[in-house]
């Protein structure tokens, strides 16, 4: 963040303030519990200061691609935390391995990394990640593969480490065993843990591509409409491709849907845990009175900190009747809407009974057993849920679908979400679209 974004920073929080305070805006309401001190004293919040200096400095030069400027600041930087040994900032040592990376200077990156994975006390969100590029630095770049198995043992047993990164690192291993190029070393690859997760349905539907200049950015469709009453005429209408998933899907009698990817989800589980989220008696998550969320809601404390009030209510959500959700939600969308929430989209639905009727779909026991993961690991579970939900109002039946264009593919975080999902009872399709003649007649 340079001067100017710094400057517009501090406008955009007096700007929220005179909102606040003119009754344009609202947040939620929670009681402030400041319990400990950020900073021990005024060097303190100094060094902080000069610490997210250095590292803007470093993220500036990296996003220009000077790598040498960005290298001489990491330098720096890691002389000045290694005299501070009651102060670390892991973030520019983690910096210093892409530098070292882009510079082609694998073997200090290696041990760039070997030394980040050596404690595990700060960054432990980001072991995933570093046992993975470490196994590939020594795989791919020093040409070093019994270092890297070990690496990818290491990490899959690593009880930090995610189930998604434990996913990369099992693929990673996987790709190597079906490599001729390491043939000799099979037998210690079949010998490294395993995650297992399973497949769901694929179907393929096809839309007209709509070219346009350079063939970069996202796929663009043209979606032929029919048009409704008698003054409507047809149309072809440029679209997404989750709109041509959408228009495809109401054609198979779903009447409702919504391309909300993980806020669909993130709105559902506020609205039934709010009071939880919110709740009083734990220090430090809420200290300044313009929060959209708790301080530990990306942390693992969160669950921690509300183990006895999620556990009762994951209960009490699973055994509920349609009836008892829709109270629920109404109590909460009735004096809560509006509030801004970092969690809840409260333009996703059109109203109360439009978000009501996709909870009477989806039923309890898979709402509680979603409410769960996210509670527990919310900071890694935001991300790979499907694109689409849609449902048939009539039937009470939905569908989860995963859109994938002419060239997505799964990633690790969506192949386990679409897993999980399965297991708990929902129907899950993944739904590749692919680019087809003139008049882009859809197939499954």
């Amino acid at each position: 963040m340079d001067e100017e974004e710094t400057a517009a920073s501090g406008q955009s929080q007096l700007f929220t303030i005179l909102l606040v305070n003119s009754g344009r805006l609202a947040f939620p309401d929670y009681t402030l519990q400041r319990t400990t001190k950020v900073f021990l004293d005024r060097e303190d919040l100094i060094r902080y200061e000069v610490s997210m200096r250095s590292l803007q400095e470093v993220n500036t030069a990296m996003q220009t691609g000077q790598w040498e400027e960005a290298l001489e600041l990491y330098t720096a930087a890691k002389s000045a935390w290694q005299e501070l040994k009651k102060n670390h900032d892991f973030s520019h040592q983690e910096e210093g391995v892409e530098i070292l990376q882009r510079l082609r200077q694998y073997e200090e990156a290696v041990e760039e990394l070997e030394s980040l994975l050596s404690q595990s006390v700060y960054c432990p969100d980001s072991r995933g990640r570093w046992w993975d590029r470490l196994a590939l630095n020594l795989q791919q770049h020093l040409k070093k593969p019994e270092q890297a198995i070990d690496a990818i043992r290491d990490g899959m047993t690593d009880t930090l480490v995610r189930t998604g990164h434990k996913l990369s690192l099992h693929q990673r291993a996987a790709r190597m065993k079906e490599s001729a190029s390491f043939k000799k070393y099979r037998l210690q690859l079949g010998d490294l843990p395993t995650i297992q997760v399973q497949d769901v349905k694929h179907v393929t539907i096809r839309g007209q591509l709509f070219p346009h200049e350079g063939g970069m950015g996202k796929s663009r469709f043209l979606l032929h409409t029919n048009g409704e009453g008698e003054d409507s005429h047809d149309a072809t209408v440029i679209c997404s491709v989750e709109e041509l998933c959408l228009a495809h899907y109401r054609q198979q009698g779903f009447d409702q849907g919504i391309h909300g990817e993980g806020s669909t989800f993130s709105t559902l589980f506020a609205l039934l845990m709010w009071d939880v989220i919110f709740m009083e008696g734990i220090p430090d998550v809420f200290r300044n009175p313009y929060q959209t969320c708790p301080l530990d809601l990306y942390t693992d404390c969160f669950y921690e900190n509300r183990k006895e009030a999620i556990d009762s209510r994951v209960q009490l959500l699973s055994e509920a009747s349609v009836e008892t959700l829709h109270t629920m939600m109404e109590d909460v969308w009735t004096s809560q809407e509006g509030k801004v929430c970092s969690l809840v989209n409260w333009e996703l639905f059109s109203s109360l009974q439009h978000a009501q009727s996709l909870v009477s779909c989806l039923g309890g026991a898979f709402l509680g057993g979603v409410t769960a993961r996210m509670s527990k690991d919310y900071r890694h579970c935001r991300a790979g849920l499907p694109d689409l939900v849609v449902w048939n109002t009539s039937v009470n039946i939905c569908k989860l679908v995963e859109v994938k264009g002419p060239t997505d593919r799964l990633s690790q975080k969506q192949q386990i979400w679409l897993d999980e999902l399965q297991k708990l009872g929902a129907d899950v399709e993944v739904c590749h679209v692919e680019a087809c003649g003139a008049r882009g007649a859809r197939l499954e």
